[in-house]
């Protein structure tokens, strides 16, 4: 259905789609098509047909129509801060669009950097200048203030942030009321197919949802799960079952009701501690205010050399500051303290030095079968490449992927880890390609800076796969790679033409290429 529509023309889709299926008629969106693919987020799920959702989907159709290029700029930049999780909420930040500014000047994150801390510069001699890296501010703190477009920097006012600010305060208890975790359990009927509620619930309550949906112990559970903080899911170790997130998010809404939380300090926290569950998550959460962001964005041993001793209240005499190592000194305490630099900042735990060591560092691989791909002069009947023709092959494969990696830094795709959980643990992921028994493996060779639990290895695999498919996956396998009279495509987790898809790992692959054949 193309929206806008007119009431008639709506009523003639339903009437058709009864026809077809009246016993199974709840439509929903599943999909969206439109000049901001974002919306499809906030859209996913809602059904059509119920209460005035068309009215709201046909108003929100229509105010995206017609908006012009720099308006569809800020409004993607305004998607991004105010994160809507509906079509009324999203109808909500197109309203708010005065409050936001577009900087079409502002092209990099250098530029941006330079920006943000444009006071702070004009205090630095000329010859200093040279030291900052402002890409790597602009990074960091964007977020903070807006969010970087193609067609440049969009920041929020601050007359307006202070604005949401308080509106935030007077909206506080309607929030609460909303829950903390948003959940969709999915059931295998098209009839009442979901079963929607918000965590905290009564544990028997609980229980009786997910026996709505079917879920027992021998069926697992299908479920979306989404939060009402905004960064709050993805500071949590993957994996989390319902229970656990039902206890965290009973926790978290007694904290905010008493003492409220600091979520910027609470996430740098997280980040710092890497808890391994959700129980070590809430132990870092009641204990978030013990933790302490420092004055200086970056974690460099000179600057924590400088702050240890002023807050020590040592004065270096006049005669030897000038020979002072003040690095070695920031080295040594850095370690001894328990400093961490996170995305958030650097942060320290004023009672006692937050842990540095998680474990023996890992090299894992992640094996999938590549999917190779010609078609042979029938665009649409793409061939599949078997066996004794695969080898050759490698090279080419490889050499893509090399090309393809050029615009990631020494993280690799790392960079890309949704959960910030395990972002902290995965210091490098690098695709590459293997040859096995003859056939080609696509290979993800993944740097750990400590050991992973099971969770969080079915966590990076789930990861994996996303970024294969959808994410730095996509790009690759829609380039055409050449091997003498051949062309083709190769794919890392393509779920269209793949067959027999699995992921394992390197002692995994051993026991079932050994065993049992696999077909590629």
């Amino acid at each position: 259905m193309g929206l806008p529509v007119t009431l008639v023309e709506a009523e003639q889709i339903r009437s058709e789609l009864e026809k077809q299926h009246p016993s199974m008629m709840m439509p929903f969106v599943a999909a969206v098509e439109s000049r901001f693919p974002e919306i499809e987020r906030g859209l996913m799920g809602e059904l059509v047909f119920q209460g005035d959702n068309l009215e709201t989907f046909n108003q929100l159709a229509g105010r995206l129509e017609g908006m012009s290029r720099e308006e569809g700029l800020i409004f993607k930049a305004a998607y991004r801060m105010e994160a809507p999780r509906s079509a009324g909420q999203i109808l909500e930040t197109l309203g708010n669009l005065g409050s936001y500014r577009l900087h079409p000047e502002i092209q990099s994150l250098e530029e941006l950097g330079r920006y943000l801390k444009r006071e702070e510069a004009a205090q630095l001699p000329e010859e200093l200048d040279c030291f900052v890296d402002y890409e790597k501010i602009g990074r960091i703190w964007q977020e903070d203030h807006g969010f970087l477009t193609e067609g440049g920097f969009v920041e929020k006012r601050e007359e307006a942030a202070a604005k949401a600010g308080v509106e935030e305060q007077k909206t506080e208890k309607r929030e609460k009321k909303q829950g903390i975790f948003l959940v969709t359990l999915i059931r295998d009927s098209f009839k009442d197919r979901y079963v929607r509620f918000t965590l905290p619930l009564p544990e028997q309550e609980l229980a009786e949802k997910k026996r709505q949906a079917g879920i027992t112990e021998e069926t697992p559970e299908r479920v979306e799960i989404s939060g009402t903080i905004d960064g709050l899911l993805e500071h949590l170790p993957p994996g989390s079952t319902l229970e656990e997130l039902n206890r965290a998010a009973g926790m978290i809404e007694e904290m905010e009701s008493c003492s409220g939380i600091d979520w910027k300090l609470a996430f740098a926290a997280l980040e710092a501690e890497i808890p391994m569950s959700v129980d070590g998550c809430c132990c870092v959460l009641r204990g978030h205010k013990r933790y302490e962001l420092l004055p200086f964005p970056f974690l460099e041993p000179e600057s924590y050399a400088h702050y240890r001793l002023e807050q020590a209240g040592i004065s270096l005499p006049e005669g030897l500051a000038s020979c002072f190592d003040y690095r070695r000194y920031g080295q040594e305490k850095i370690v001894e303290d328990g400093v961490v630099e996170t995305s958030y900042g650097v942060v320290i735990n004023r009672e006692w030095p937050i842990e540095l060591d998680h474990g023996e560092k890992q090299d894992i691989k992640l094996y999938a079968p590549l999917t190779l791909s010609t078609f042979s002069g029938l665009p649409m009947h793409p061939e599949l490449l078997y066996r004794e023709r695969v080898p050759a092959l490698k090279a080419a494969v490889r050499q893509e992927i090399t090309r393809s990696m050029r615009e990631y830094g020494k993280r690799g795709l790392a960079e890309v880890l949704w959960n910030q959980i395990l972002s902290r643990k995965i210091s490098s992921i690098v695709p590459d390609v293997e040859e096995r028994h003859g056939r080609l493996w696509g290979v993800a060779r993944v740097r750990t800076t400590g050991e992973l639990t099971d969770r969080e290895l079915a966590g990076l695999k789930e990861e994996w796969k996303e970024i294969a498919a959808h994410g730095w996956g996509d790009l690759f396998s829609s380039r055409t790679l050449e091997e003498g009279h051949t062309r083709f495509h190769a794919g890392f987790w393509d779920t269209e033409r793949g067959e027999d898809l699995c992921l394992l790992t390197e002692e995994e692959l051993g026991k079932e290429v050994g065993g049992l054949e696999i077909r590629m």
